[in-house]
């Protein structure tokens, strides 16, 4: 891993360091921020790569977005969530965005669980989960699982952006490419 590399990496974990201040502050990722990220992963990837690295950079953008979207639209997530995930794809390009969100996923799953034990409500999410999977699985939109109608939310764009940076730390500590 070259120096460039290693600077954009340490940019990224900056950037995620701000996105969950105030996502834990605010209970919002601004756009401006996102905005700011996605400009700078793709433009440190251009420096980095050329032409090769900002196509990297562009992919893990339409990549992190995508994956974000069918959740976004069963209101499941937000929207600064998803644009904080195509800035990570910005940053970090596909492969590496993937593996970040899948322990971001996993570290999300677990603080959602602890809350609705904590509230007591774990057995009804399960309930509504399993009726949200039938939903969709028969083409039918999912109601139960809208972050608008829950009593207490959790910040998940922190969850998300502790498996980024968990890859981004590998990547520096073992040059994961």
């Amino acid at each position: 891993m070259n120096h460039m590399q290693s600077i954009t990496l340490y940019v990224a974990l900056l950037f995620m360091l701000v996105v969950c201040a105030c996502d834990i502050r605010e209970r919002r990722i601004p756009n401006q921020l996102n905005l700011a990220g996605i400009l700078v992963g793709l433009l440190l990837q251009a420096a980095v790569g050329g032409v090769q690295g900002f196509l990297s950079g562009l992919s893990g953008f339409a990549v992190g977005f995508a994956i974000l979207l069918l959740p976004f639209i069963a209101g499941m997530v937000g929207g600064g969530d998803v644009k904080f995930v195509a800035a990570a794809g910005a940053f970090l390009g596909w492969q590496l965005l993937l593996v970040g969100l899948g322990i971001g996923v996993v570290v999300g799953g677990v603080v959602g669980a602890i809350s609705l034990a904590r509230r007591h409500r774990f057995a009804e999410a399960m309930r509504s989960l399993a009726a949200d999977l039938v939903c969709l699985s028969s083409g039918v939109r999912p109601t139960k699982l809208r972050a608008s109608t829950a009593v207490e939310t959790v910040p998940y764009g922190v969850s998300l952006a502790i498996g980024l940076a968990a890859v981004i730390a590998a990547a520096l500590i073992k040059e994961v490419p």
